[in-house]
């Protein structure tokens, strides 16, 4: 069935768009709710002013989803629960937790369909969870999962937990600089230099010479009998 959405619907529809859908989900979800309309002559000619709208509407959501991103910025979202043995928790850290303690920091309620987590969490560490706070805006929020028993204190515990993924993904990123250092000297050890990488040096000599020397294609021995074609009968 050709409808006409009245309100935007979340994977289905924007307002004002025009779409074909199956009959069931129009005749047993849209149309009862108000959500869309049958695509009549009279209606597909309001299609474009209810676009306009929804466009403008969706500006200002965006601008006050901005906001929100500048009130989480710098915040970390901590999680105390409780844990048992390798650092697994009892039960797990949900979207709606999230979404309950962003909603502390915002002032706000957060609906938990806004926090994009994959899977629920149930070890203790450090998460980046995207918030979709508007259509077009997403944040992402630092959350992170602490034993609320910690010796320490939660606080802590969670700063010490923060510091211990900050260094462990700086020796990460040290070992793969590394290992591609490495590769790169046994390339160049062995001889063993494939055409694109061969390309990449060629050039570089050049840019250092000032062109390429006719012997990187030309025998030596052979150099001299080579005719240069002249441009201006090319």
């Amino acid at each position: 069935m050709k409808v006409v959405f009245l309100e935007t619907v979340e994977g289905s529809g924007t307002r004002g768009e025009v779409k074909t859908v199956a009959n069931g989900y129009a005749r047993n979800y849209l149309l009862p709710r108000g959500l869309a309309a049958a695509a009549t002559p009279t209606l597909l000619l309001r299609a474009e002013q209810l676009v306009t709208e929804e466009e403008k509407r969706q500006r200002l959501l965006d601008g006050r989803a901005q906001g929100l991103v500048g009130e989480l910025q710098g915040q970390r979202l901590v999680m105390p629960v409780r844990v048992g043995e390798q650092g697994r928790l009892y039960g797990s850290v949900t979207s709606g937790d999230i979404a309950e303690k962003a909603g502390e920091i915002l002032g706000e309620e957060l609906d938990r369909r806004r926090v994009l987590l994959p899977e629920v969490i149930r070890q203790v560490g450090v998460y980046t969870v995207p918030l979709q706070l508007s259509r077009n805006v997403i944040a992402e929020a630092e959350v992170v999962v602490v034993d609320v028993e910690a010796p320490e204190g939660v606080d802590a515990a969670a700063e010490a937990i923060v510091a211990q993924a900050a260094a462990a993904e700086a020796a990460t990123e040290a070992e793969v600089d590394d290992s591609e250092q490495s590769v790169t000297a046994d390339v160049l050890e062995s001889g063993n230099i494939d055409s694109s990488y061969a390309d990449v040096v060629t050039a570089a000599a050049s840019d250092e010479s000032g062109g390429i020397e006719a012997s990187s294609s030309v025998p030596p021995e052979e150099a001299d009998d080579v005719e240069l074609e002249d441009p201006e009968s090319a």
